[in-house]
C-alpha cells in the first residue's frame, strides 16, 4: 500500500512539474578553498537550496564541510551554514545564470598541528599538538555562473569568499551540479 502511494505522488508531482516550471532547485558543489587564518587548503563539499524570486532575485541556503590534511604537521575541518541573498543582473533566463550574492553565514572549525617534537640521539621520543575549536559569524561574498544542460539539470562554478568576525577567511572556487525540482 505504501508503494502504491508513493508512486502515485511521483506521478502527480511529475505532472504538476510538467505544467508549471519550478523555481526551487538542489546543487550539489565540489571543490577548494584557502583558510586564510593558516593558510590551509581544504577540499569542499556544499549543499544548496535556491528559491528564484523573479528574473532578478533569488535565495539560497546551504550546508557545507571541509576538511585540510597536511600529515602529520596540520589539520583542520570544518563545518558552516550559508545564507544568501542573488542578484542576476543580466536576467536568469533559465539557460543562464550569472548572479551576485551576499549574504551570512556561521562556521565551525576544529585544527590540530604539531606544535613541538623531541628527539632523543636521533630518534624521536615524543610529539606535542595543540588543538583550537572556534566558532564565527561572518559575511558571504559570491559570483557564480550556471547553465541549464536542459530543463531539470544544471552546472555551474561558484567564487566566494567568506570574512568572519573572528579575523579567519575563507576563500574558494566551487563546481556546482544541480537539479530542479
Amino acid at each position: 500500500m505504501t508503494v502504491l502511494i508513493a508512486i502515485a505522488t511521483l506521478m502527480t508531482y511529475g505532472a504538476i512539474a510538467q505544467e508549471n516550471e519550478s523555481n526551487l532547485d538542489l546543487r550539489l558543489g565540489l571543490g577548494t578553498s584557502l583558510l586564510g587564518t593558516g593558510d590551509l587548503q581544504a577540499t569542499m563539499i556544499e549543499n544548496e537550496v535556491n528559491f528564484k524570486l523573479n528574473n532578478y532575485f533569488a535565495l539560497g541556503g546551504g550546508l557545507g564541510y571541509g576538511k585540510s590534511n597536511y600529515g602529520v604537521s596540520e589539520q583542520a575541518s570544518f563545518l558552516q551554514l550559508n545564507s544568501n541573498l542573488y542578484l542576476s543582473p543580466l536576467s536568469n533566463n533559465r539557460r543562464n545564470d550569472f548572479r551576485i550574492g551576499t549574504g551570512i553565514t556561521w562556521y565551525t572549525i576544529s585544527d590540530v598541528k604539531l606544535s613541538w617534537v623531541h628527539y632523543l640521539n636521533g630518534e624521536l621520543v615524543e610529539v606535542g599538538y595543540e588543538f583550537d575549536k572556534r566558532k564565527s559569524l561572518g559575511a558571504n561574498i559570491v559570483l557564480e555562473n550556471t547553465f541549464s544542460i536542459n530543463d531539470n539539470l544544471l552546472l555551474g562554478i561558484k567564487l566566494f569568499t567568506q570574512p568572519y568576525t573572528n579575523g579567519d577567511i575563507n576563500s574558494g572556487v566551487m563546481m556546482k551540479f544541480g537539479v530542479r525540482i
